[in-house]
């Protein structure tokens, strides 16, 4: 039996759902017409919205611990109103933002079996997008006495959000290889998942009926990412594809930064958990989040040791694969070079505490400037050149970062220094 209920939207926003998917995502008839023999057994996708149970009917964390939870957007207290409704949006954006991302690569797919992966992941993204508009839509009172019709607004806005638009940079960043739709199921889908998990408790119990269903459809996509990854740096070890195991780390390097970043700052989120909106701080989840990132690295390099050596029992891989990447030995015939690490991280970052951001750290956090000074810009963006994927140095998104990072440390921009 279910444990959800569905439920549609009312015709203008259904059709306007469905409407920017025939605009941003029309490869879906292909996932309909194929999904039985893609996905036997599965049920076929619907677009709807899916009602799960609550954790608790009252809410668990903050200052209104044991209050039955808020049914109605006017109930919501305080900044609450404007602070749920960020957090909505923001979810939103995600959706519509991944699918966009995802469609930029989609032809290039290895296979038959990751191109449908990757449509079944667009699919649950544009309804988790439709889950957002039911919270907005399917409570009158978003629309309040004195002020505009707030649901209305931010549908509206979402809907217009184009690739360099949305609330987070890791949405606005364009995929350029198929690898990016690979590295971003498996290191950025997964912060969905930790934000989904974190708002299961939300007080606002729209939200919080909202996330089960979400949560369970986020594994799939994490799975198929961190499996077709494991398989593409399995064969860039043997020297085998298009793909080389360089490629893949700095694809990491690229991406794991704007995940960290996801969470926000990592010494805030504080006010979340006491308006009962989340179960967890900034730090205490994005740690998490860097724990679970480095076991799909040491799972990856356990495949390429175990791939040399077929008797290697998986936690021995493990092991010996940590001491090649921490400590540059050279065990089972493999070296440090052979194997990828997780980036640091304070490496690359443009969000976070004042400690970290825009300073010129090497990937495995270590200062390039003498004395731990911050190193002059051409030296640092030469360095940045061997460790991020080309094409990415000539994008929107890394000029964003540069122009930042040198207002930011008080020099102007094309000075050729801080």
């Amino acid at each position: 039996m279910a444990y959800f209920s569905t439920t549609t939207l009312r015709d203008d926003y259904h059709n306007a759902i469905v409407d920017w998917q025939q605009r941003h995502f029309r490869e879906l008839d292909l996932l309909t017409k194929n999904w039985g023999n893609a996905f036997p057994g599965q049920t076929q996708f619907q677009l709807c919205a899916k009602i799960g149970a609550q954790k608790s009917e009252v809410v668990e964390h903050g200052r209104f611990k044991g209050e039955k939870k808020f049914e109605r957007a006017s109930e919501l207290r305080g900044n609450m109103f404007y602070q749920a409704r960020g957090i909505i949006k923001a979810q939103c954006s995600t959706e519509f933002g991944s699918i966009q991302q995802h469609r930029m690569t989609l032809d290039s797919a290895i296979s038959d079996e990751s191109k449908y992966a990757v449509l079944r992941i667009m699919a649950e993204e544009l309804r988790h997008a439709y889950q957002m508009f039911w919270i907005l839509d399917s409570d009158a009172s978003w629309k309040r006495e004195g002020h505009t019709d707030v649901a209305k607004e931010t549908m509206d806005e979402l809907l217009a959000m184009e690739t360099g638009q949305h609330v987070l940079d890791a949405f606005n960043i364009d995929f350029v290889t198929f690898l990016d739709n690979i590295v971003f199921a498996a290191v950025i889908d997964l912060v969905g998942k930790y934000q989904l998990d974190m708002q299961r408790v939300f007080s606002y119990a729209p939200v919080a009926r909202s996330m089960g269903p979400m949560y369970s459809e986020e594994g799939f996509h994490i799975g198929s990412g961190k499996r077709i990854l494991r398989e593409i740096s399995v064969s860039a070890a043997r020297g085998a594809g298009d793909v080389s195991l360089g490629d893949v780390q700095r694809c990491l390097n690229q991406w794991v930064p704007r995940g960290l970043e996801m969470f926000g700052n990592e010494m805030g989120g504080f006010v979340n958990v006491e308006l009962g909106f989340k179960d967890r701080t900034n730090g205490q989840a994005q740690q998490e989040y860097f724990e679970e990132v480095s076991h799909i690295v040491d799972d990856i390099n356990a495949s390429i040791l175990r791939d040399r050596v077929p008797t290697l029992e998986k936690a021995d891989a493990i092991d010996a694969a940590r001491a090649i990447v921490a400590e540059g030995e050279t065990r089972h015939g493999v070296k440090r070079s052979e194997l990828l690490y997780l980036p640091a991280r304070s490496f690359f970052r443009m969000r976070g505490p004042e400690t970290i951001v825009f300073r010129t750290n090497d990937v495995h956090g270590q200062p390039l400037g003498a004395g731990g000074a911050n190193l002059a810009w051409p030296e640092y963006e030469t360095y940045l050149a061997t460790v991020l994927p080309t094409h990415f140095l000539k994008s929107r998104e890394y000029a964003k970062y540069r122009d930042r990072a040198l207002l930011y440390n008080g020099g102007a921009i094309g000075s050729g220094g801080w």
